[in-house]
């Protein structure tokens, strides 16, 4: 199965399509993101007393979806992930594996996973829609990225385990990564890594096949969309009936999700608190294990 087939965050931009567009309900969210993705090109959509064509829509969604994606700026999100993920690096190899540890290191692969797909999402109605805001395109693009290397590096050198410990061999090799990272905050936004330091860390999305020129940015909305249709009208009732909200209480919109999950992210980190001088403790020590939970604070 392709990126993003599951179309575990498909709502989202349902979501999304409620925020672009004042005073509509679910339904109409659903019909509006159908037919702009599936209509033929000089097809229009009425509503709220007004016409829309296909790339007239496809703009206001994209627009609304980057404008929330981003807590603050695109810039200051790009920093706040990777101070994350460079936090969890340090977390899941300093020592014994804590059931906290790991779920920062699940919240986090979640929230980055899910913004990559929205971002993702928003690229392709751009270009799809011809829109001509090449200096946006390159933000998006280069945040899509970011989030594939991030995603990789929690995935190359973190256990996806809880409750075990880690051993000097992996707080070795763990090492470089978290001072890459914490290296790469005080680094220019569009600070890119070289091909033989994406090679040598897995981490190469410079040839992927969905960020290239000649990528079908159409086709591939017409399948995500087909796809997500043909789990709603399967007999799934849990995927059917996900997105109805409750009864009398406001839809959370996907700002409201997305910024959610990284106050969440900021606020565990910032109540973790650790001891600077572990880090030079561990260099000297000749035990096999003996790392604390800051053994990593100090790299610079």
């Amino acid at each position: 199965m392709g990126r993003y087939e599951k179309c575990a965050y498909f709502d989202a931009l349902y979501e999304a399509t409620i925020q672009c567009f004042s005073g509509i309900d679910a339904q109409t969210a659903r019909t509006i993101l159908r037919e702009a993705i599936l209509a033929p090109n000089d097809y229009t959509v009425e509503f709220n007393a007004q016409e829309y064509n296909k790339p007239q829509l496809m703009t206001s969604i994209a627009d609304t979806i980057t404008q929330s994606c981003f807590e603050q700026t695109p810039q200051q999100t790009h920093y706040l992930f990777v101070e994350q993920a460079a936090e969890i690096i340090k977390h899941m190899n300093d020592g014994y594996i804590t059931d906290e540890d790991y779920a920062e290191r699940q919240l986090f692969l979640q929230t980055a996973e899910k913004c990559e797909f929205l971002l993702f999402t928003a690229y392709c109605l751009f270009m799809t829609a011809n829109y001509s805001g090449q200096s946006r395109l390159n933000e998006i693009l280069l945040n899509i990225i970011r989030l594939r290397e991030l995603n990789d590096l929690i995935n190359n050198y973190t256990r996806n385990e809880q409750g075990v410990t880690t051993d000097r061999e992996e707080f070795e090799r763990a090492k470089p990564i978290y001072k890459m990272l914490k290296s790469l905050q005080t680094l220019g936004y569009d600070y890119n890594f070289s091909p033989k330091e994406r090679e040598s860390l897995n981490i190469d999305h410079e040839d992927d096949t969905d960020l290239s020129d000649s990528f079908n940015h159409e086709n591939w909305l017409k399948r995500i969309m087909l796809l997500r249709l043909r789990q709603e009208t399967a007999d799934l009732p849990e995927i059917a009936s996900g997105f109805v909200p409750p009864q009398n209480e406001p839809l959370p919109t996907y700002a409201d999700d997305v910024n959610a999950k990284i106050a969440q992210l900021r606020g565990t980190f910032n109540k973790r608190r650790f001891d600077k001088n572990r880090f030079l403790v561990l260099e000297k020590s000749k035990a096999p294990l003996a790392i604390d939970a800051d053994s990593m604070e100090d790299i610079n």
